[in-house]
C-alpha cells in the first residue's frame, strides 16, 4: 500500500493486486462492496488519513476507486469541491423534483465560507443517515 497526500484533506492510496492477496479480498469484493470490501476500504482510508499531519473535518466525505492492470487507487476526500462533485454527478439520476432541491443545496454549499458550508453538509449527512 503506497500512499499520496494529494491536497490538504486527500490522499490517495495505491493497493497493488498483492496487498489484496494479503488481506484475503479480491477485486470484486470492492466493487461490489461485500462486508470485506467495505471494512478494507474502511481500513485503507484509516490508514491514509492517519498519514497526514493534521485532523480531517469528518464530513464530506467521497471516495474515488481507479482500477488498473496491476493495482487500484483510492482517493479518499474531504474536500468540498470534491463532495460538490459527487453530488453534481447524483443529480442526474434523480427525478427532477429532487434533482432541483439538491441542485439548491450545491448551490448554497458552493457559496457558503468553508465552516458553513461543512455545517450545511453535516446537517445533509445526519438527514440521509436518520431517514435511513
Amino acid at each position: 500500500m503506497h500512499i499520496v497526500e494529494e491536497d490538504l484533506y486527500k490522499v490517495s492510496c495505491r493497493i497493488d493486486r498483492l496487498d489484496l492477496r494479503q488481506h484475503g479480498i479480491t477485486l470484486d469484493d470492492l466493487m461490489n462492496r461485500t462486508p470485506l470490501g467495505r471494512m478494507f476500504i474502511k481500513k485503507a482510508a484509516e490508514i491514509a488519513k492517519a498519514s497526514t499531519e493534521y485532523e480531517w473535518p469528518g464530513c464530506a466525505y467521497s471516495m474515488q476507486m481507479d482500477i488498473y492492470n496491476n493495482d487500484v487507487v483510492m482517493v479518499f476526500s474531504e474536500r468540498i469541491d470534491d463532495y460538490l462533485y459527487n453530488l453534481r454527478t447524483s443529480v442526474a439520476a434523480l427525478p427532477k423534483e429532487q434533482a432541483d432541491q439538491l441542485e439548491k443545496m450545491i448551490a448554497f454549499i458552493s457559496m457558503a465560507e468553508e465552516e458553513e458550508a461543512r455545517e450545511i453538509i453535516q446537517r445533509f449527512e445526519r438527514n440521509i443517515r436518520e431517514s435511513g
